[in-house]
């Protein structure tokens, strides 16, 4: 039996910076090498560093023998197509998981929930992309961005960062598994988001490699706290020093750990925390320091406290089991299994700084029974059993047996051009056409040669009579092609006209200068085959000039994420109207004859506030024409503001029954 391919994907990376992920996926991929193919995908800005690391054979970059690939971080307008830095990015990690593996995916992908890096792959895989079909989807609960924004005291308004929440929150429900390390991880995120999230893995963080510190701590004197991490609010840094700065007699706080602008009005911690200690002997803040010189530091003490108002699975915990110094720790997330009162440290009562007065002055009281608990065989036994390298491999492996190759089976009636006993649903494609005679023929030619076999095309000739319109005469005696005409009436009525011809379990709405690549049907139809409860599936498009060339990056095209997201309401983030949709959806809905732009998205709003969503395939499936006198250059961006509000009325007023009951 092959070994599996496992991917770890992290924006950070060990030694290199950041928090505790840079670290666990440093520590994970060694952990995993001798059962697994192990590739790291960091973010770029560490390529260099890592280069020159790697050639004078420095250690600290060597993770088991895994492979090390780096994703573009996108800088400035690289990403104008997309909603956000994070949205390219995810897409950018995807691709360079691509082109290592070629055809066939990785056994394994495991993403961070920070900041929904698995968005894109996650939805690559819901939406059938052969390459992740054998692939699992794994997110490792570390704490999401939105968890640290609310415990830090401030969400973040910018468009941008309310995006990436949005990503970070699909993720977490469209994973295929979600990882825990153990504790109240799992229900914590259970009660924050409030939604029901996939099946859940516990499978333990590790700490290979540790060497156990000989204990130099004071053997009496004042008892001696360590806080280690960053001066954050969620650290709960100020309610510590105010927890102690409570407690009269002589103890010593060593505060280590670089600056947040987490305070409030977003000012410095350590200025603040300067100031409410106000030159107090019995307290030093000392910058951060490097990790190889923290179990040393750690060993100088008595206790570390973590005051956190919520962790995950701290490594500061961990490694100060490792140098045998007891915790002093709220009962929240992870912390909960890893203090084990009178064996690894103590609980404080709740979250805050009279709780924390409550469990540290006992032990200000009397030192000895902190330093009693130093380096005690239930200690080393207790940590043992969190970090066991073997029941870590052990536990992936289960999970890399649980293959999940298809939430729902690909049904064999929609993969393309072969005879069959049942036939997959018929298409049919509603082209809306008045004066495109000179792209129509491109339209109609990119729908015949799509490689999905039961496909009907109506255009709708929408009152255009010109001489050159000819050309639809002509391009019925060369295609399958039916052609009704109506007054011109503008382009919602044509689409409901033509859906009203329609015989087909799925339309298609296309305009009549777009062009579709030959898969997009087919796999548009395997997404909705394989989730009855989409109302609609689109894919990403690329913007070319009038004569078909695409156009230059980094205007170059279109990448919705469907109807899903609130923030649907104030931009159109659900697609374009060139999708897949269910014939039925058109029973209660129907696009706006009023409306003289933005049919797409109103279309879109209202199904979304009815309940019902789309997909959006994160590939480049369909071509957008640019043209100088297209519809949304001549009316929807010239009158925007106008059109929005044409849209919440239209809304609105569909939603009121202005039909009295009782006549």
């Amino acid at each position: 039996m092959s070994r599996p391919r496992v991917v770890l994907t992290t924006r950070e990376l060990f030694p290199f910076g950041g928090g505790g992920i840079g670290v666990y996926v440093a520590l994970m991929a060694r952990t995993l090498a001798p059962i697994a193919d192990v590739t790291i995908v960091a973010a770029s800005w560490f390529r260099e560093e890592y280069e020159e690391r790697r050639s004078r054979s420095d250690p600290d970059v060597e993770y088991g023998g895994a492979d090390v690939l780096f994703a573009e971080v996108p800088e400035g307008e690289e990403f104008d197509q997309f909603d956000s830095h994070m949205h390219v990015y995810s897409h950018r990690v995807l691709e360079c998981i691509r082109t290592k593996f070629g055809a066939r995916g990785p056994d394994l992908i495991e993403f961070p929930d920070y900041l929904g890096e698995g968005f894109v792959a996650t939805e690559a895989r819901r939406t059938g992309d052969p390459f992740l079909a054998d692939t699992t989807i794994a997110l490792r609960f570390h704490t999401s961005a939105e968890m640290c924004e609310v415990l830090n005291g401030h969400l973040e308004l910018p468009y941008e960062r309310r995006f990436s929440r949005e990503l970070e929150r699909r993720t977490l429900r469209e994973a295929d598994v979600v990882l825990v390390a153990g504790g109240d991880i799992l229900e914590s995120y259970r009660r924050f988001y409030g939604i029901e999230l996939p099946p859940a893995r516990t499978i333990r963080h590790p700490l290979e490699g540790r060497v156990p510190v000989a204990g130099t701590a004071v053997p009496d004197g004042p008892l001696r706290i360590l806080y280690a991490g960053r001066c954050e609010r969620r650290k709960g840094v100020q309610d510590l020093c105010d927890a102690l700065l409570a407690i009269p007699g002589d103890w010593h706080l060593t505060l280590l750990g670089a600056d947040t602008p987490t305070a409030p009005l977003a000012r410095s911690m350590r200025r603040t925390l300067e100031l409410r200690v106000d030159g107090d002997p019995r307290v030093d803040l000392v910058e951060a320091t490097g990790r190889a010189d923290l179990p040393a530091r750690m060993a100088e003490h008595d206790v570390v406290a973590m005051p956190s108002r919520w962790e995950c699975w701290p490594y500061i915990a961990l490694e100060a089991m490792a140098a045998g110094v007891p915790l002093v720790a709220p009962a929240v997330g992870g912390l909960t299994e890893l203090v084990r009162p009178g064996v690894s440290g103590w609980h404080a009562s709740g979250v805050g700084r009279h709780a924390l007065h409550d469990v540290l002055e006992p032990l200000v009281r009397d030192p000895g029974r902190a330093r009693a608990l130093r380096h005690g065989p239930g200690m080393a036994e207790h940590l043992d059993a969190l970090v066991d390298a073997e029941q870590i491999r052990s536990d992936y492996l289960a999970l890399l047996a649980e293959r999940r190759t298809s939430p729902t089976p690909t049904p064999a009636t929609i993969t393309g051009r072969h005879p069959r006993a049942e036939p997959p649903p018929l298409v049919s494609v509603v082209i809306p056409y008045h004066g495109m005679s000179r792209w129509v023929e491109d339209t109609v030619a990119s729908v015949d040669a799509q490689d999905y076999e039961r496909i009907e095309t109506i255009v709708v000739n929408d009152g255009s009579f010109a001489p050159e319109d000819v050309v639809l005469a002509s391009l019925s005696t060369r295609y399958p092609i039916r052609v009704i005409s109506q007054e011109n009436r503008g382009l919602g009525a044509a689409r409901n006209a033509g859906i009203v011809f329609a015989r087909g379990r799925y339309i298609l709405p296309l305009d009549a200068d777009n062009l579709l690549d030959p898969s997009f049907v087919r796999r548009s139809i395997l997404a909705l085959e394989r989730d009855p409860d989409l109302a609609y599936v689109t894919a990403w498009n690329r913007f070319v000039d009038e004569d078909g060339t695409p156009l230059d990056p980094p205007h170059n095209g279109y990448r919705p994420i469907g109807n899903w997201s609130a923030l649907v309401g104030e931009r159109n983030v659900a697609g374009d109207g060139t999708a897949v949709v269910r014939r039925e959806v058109f029973r209660r809905h129907a696009y706006s004859e009023d409306l003289t732009s933005f049919e797409d998205w109103a279309f879109y709003r209202e199904l979304a506030r009815a309940g019902r969503t789309g997909r959006v395939i994160p590939e480049v499936l369909w071509s957008y024409r640019i043209r100088h006198d297209s519809m949304l250059r001549s009316v929807g961006l010239a009158h925007e503001e106008r059109l929005a509000g044409e849209m919440e009325a239209l809304i609105k007023e569909r939603e009121v029954t202005w039909m009295s009951a009782s006549d």
